[in-house]
């Protein structure tokens, strides 16, 4: 369908098809008593899930029950005569709440909801061993327990590397996803991969592969609903932005961005072990957005560099490493060898990917578009603050640049639609001196 056959007058506009409660006795048009619906997913969340706030003056809250048996049919688009941007799904309605009597004879309240597959999750647990990849047992799980076949996951669907031998330890389905996910590495062994449900699906996929995609479209922070102005062009134009956090090296220090120290201990062989990690071990592992590691190395008083700042953050576990030097188990098992989970790779290592990720986040209000879900990428165009000599670049290149949107909420409200985007990134097209000069440590102890 052409631009021209879409009939849209602002960028924020939108055309709710269906909004449906499907109930006991049938279903219920909610579309005339809605207030504001409100849509969110995440990187860091298994399912999506959302609120729809009603202002009821029919009585519907005594008719129903509201028991968790409910669910939400929810169809928009930003024209009825499209499906541009849209969206269509169905949700179980979870929890009644928040309700408050108006002052005539009407009240409101939220209705809240989620994926189906969260509460068909909760009534399960999974107790089973698995062989072969992380990404073999997600694809039984999500088969054998959540029902939802592996070519319909709809989203980036990526395979782990090395195969294992493990059991799920009583955990709800999405719980083990999770667990999983905690767990799997690449082809580059980073331990980056997430399980998450965007718009499109879900995902079973690394960092690198998700910093990687193309991004779906140039933000810029241009004047909107002006006059003779396309409307499809300022579906890219942002209304509002806020820097959430572009630099924390205190927290970067202790949660093991810079450099740590794993210390292990193994059952088995009764072998005690410390394992040194700097920044460059997780970074050369990891595949960036832009042009440069968002990351500076830094000297302190003693000369030592940040990335060598081992005791700054240290993370004691079993391991597994000594196993395969046993002779023993080289004779009596040796099949366990090569399909033993080496905690040593992930456990700290994780953490540090996952902070050093959100260390630089930007928070976008953006026209109303479903496109715009978690696990895409987008380009921030940023403009430039203050005086600008003739000639310069009006972009900011100290947090222009590609990031991952690592989390969304739609805002439909009573006549505009919004979308909120929070985006990361590990890196930056800025060029900066990556290495602190012994002057700065010099002015820092001697002034006084």
């Amino acid at each position: 369908m052409s631009d021209q056959e879409i009939q849209i007058g602002q960028s924020t506009q939108f055309s709710v098809n269906e909004l449906v409660v499907v109930t006991k006795a049938g279903k219920i048009d909610i579309t005339s008593i809605f207030e504001e619906i409100n849509i969110f997913d995440s990187i860091f969340l298994p399912v999506m899930n959302g609120s729809v706030l009603i202002k009821d003056a029919i009585g519907l809250s005594g008719k129903l029950f509201f028991d968790g048996s409910e669910s939400l049919l929810i169809d928009i688009s930003k024209d009825s005569n499209s499906d541009i941007a849209s969206f269509k799904k169905a949700f179980r309605i979870i929890k009644q709440g928040e309700r408050t009597a108006g002052k005539t004879s009407s009240e409101t309240y939220l209705l809240h909801f989620a994926s189906d597959e969260l509460t068909y999750s909760d009534r399960q647990r999974i107790n089973q061993n698995y062989n072969g990849t992380y990404s073999y047992a997600v694809q039984k799980i999500m088969e054998n327990y959540l029902k939802i076949p592996a070519g319909e996951l709809g989203g980036v669907y990526e395979e782990s590397c090395g195969l294992r031998d493990f059991p799920i330890p009583n955990l709800r389905p999405l719980e083990a996803l999770e667990w999983i996910a905690k767990r799997a590495v690449d082809i580059n062994q980073a331990p980056n991969f997430m399980f998450f449900q965007n718009s499109v699906g879900y995902n079973f996929a690394s960092l690198s592969t998700l910093l990687t995609q193309d991004d779906l479209l140039d933000i810029t922070f241009q004047p909107k609903n002006l006059k003779g102005n396309n409307p499809f062009s300022e579906l890219g134009s942002a209304r509002a932005f806020e820097v959430v956090s572009q630099s924390d090296s205190f927290k970067k220090q202790r949660d093991g961005v810079n450099a740590g120290k794993f210390l292990g201990f193994d059952p088995i062989t009764r072998q005690i072990a410390k394992k040194e990690i700097s920044f460059g071990d997780i970074s050369d592992t990891m595949k960036k957005a832009n042009d440069n590691l968002d990351f500076s190395e830094i000297f302190d008083r003693d000369g030592v560099p940040n990335t060598r700042a081992f005791d700054s953050k240290k993370t004691v576990s079993i391991f597994s490493a000594a196993q395969k030097l046993s002779e023993y188990i080289k004779k009596m098992d040796p099949t366990s060898i090569s399909k033993v989970d080496n905690i040593e790779d992930y456990l700290f290592q994780r953490k540090s990917i996952i902070s050093n990720l959100m260390a630089k986040r930007i928070k976008i209000v953006m026209a109303g578009n479903f496109q715009l879900t978690s696990g895409f990428n987008v380009n921030v165009i940023a403009p430039s603050k203050g005086i600008k000599e003739e000639g310069d670049d009006n972009d900011d290149p100290s947090i222009s640049g590609k990031y991952l949107i690592v989390a969304s909420r739609h805002i439909i409200g009573f006549d505009k639609h919004e979308t909120i985007i929070e985006v990361a990134s590990t890196s930056t097209n800025n060029e900066f001196i990556p290495t602190s000069n012994p002057e700065q440590t010099k002015e820092l102890l001697e002034y006084a």
